[in-house]
């Protein structure tokens, strides 16, 4: 491993108890910590939705618990939620990958925090680690985001 600054190591902790993190190169690793910028979303604050347009960002769960949601205006009397998603788990894969928006409403049902990557390091990684690309690309494909 190389000489990596204290300042990522409980980054790095965290990454390391969930996959693919867990099991990605200690460079890759390095490479999403240093990248991964932390945001907190108060209980009910929306993170991201349709009107956001195409997706620019990454998001692992540090804390907390987000739901992916069907919007009522959408998709008619169908309302609620779609996922629940927590410590560990990411989102938006699909629309990422695809270069699109979300189909859901991804809301904080409790206070949480989540780290945020930008689009340009998700692609990075994806090209440059086997574990990061062959994990998310099998979900994306039986994932409907």
């Amino acid at each position: 491993m190389t000489d990596t600054p204290n300042a990522l190591e409980p980054v790095l902790k965290f990454l390391r108890q969930y996959a693919p993190f867990k099991q990605m190169l200690p460079v890759h690793q390095e490479y999403l910590a240093m990248y991964l910028e932390q945001v907190f979303y108060a209980e009910a604050d929306i993170i991201i939705g349709p009107e956001d347009g195409l997706v620019d960002s990454f998001y692992i769960i540090k804390r907390g618990c987000v739901s992916g949601e069907v919007i009522p205006e959408q998709i008619g009397e169908l309302e609620g939620p779609v996922t629940l998603l927590g410590a560990g788990d990411c989102f938006p894969i699909t629309a990422l990958l695809q270069n699109r928006a979300v189909h859901f409403q991804h809301r904080a049902i409790k206070s949480s925090i989540c780290y945020k990557l930008k689009q340009a390091h998700f692609e990075y990684l994806m090209q440059q680690s086997t574990v990061f690309r062959d994990f998310y690309i099998p979900k994306s494909q039986a994932q409907c985001h």
